[in-house]
């Protein structure tokens, strides 16, 4: 299967997560090299009724800018304004099964040598 496909099939697993759901998925450790890491990827609900997206691992959480063209894009802001980004290629992840509302698995970050 291309790149491409393998990108269009994980946008769509993210995209069709409800609000108040979640997803895991495996990619390269972000830190350590030659490591995977375990990710959730979760939709949530603004006080307002605003749709959201955040991807957590061990507890820290960025929030979705956008997924298209093959990016999952993420960033968080600092205490001080400062920006922080971070680009998934979806074609390298690894979607963990359809793990939606199983809180055992949300967040972890297991770390696969």
């Amino acid at each position: 299967m291309s790149n491409i496909n393998i990108s269009k099939i994980n946008q769509e697993a993210l995209e069709n997560i409800k609000p108040n759901q979640f997803i895991c998925f495996k990619y390269k450790h972000p830190v350590i090299e030659d490591h995977e890491a375990m990710f959730t990827y979760e939709k949530c609900l603004s006080r307002d009724g605003d749709e959201y997206a955040k991807v957590h691992r061990l507890g820290d959480y960025m929030f979705v800018d956008y997924i298209k063209d093959g990016i999952l894009k993420v960033s968080m802001n600092d205490m001080m304004a400062q920006r922080t980004t971070y680009q998934f290629d979806l074609s390298e992840i690894e979607v963990l099964g359809y793990t939606y509302n199983n809180e055992s698995y949300k967040g972890m970050g297991v770390i696969k040598a």
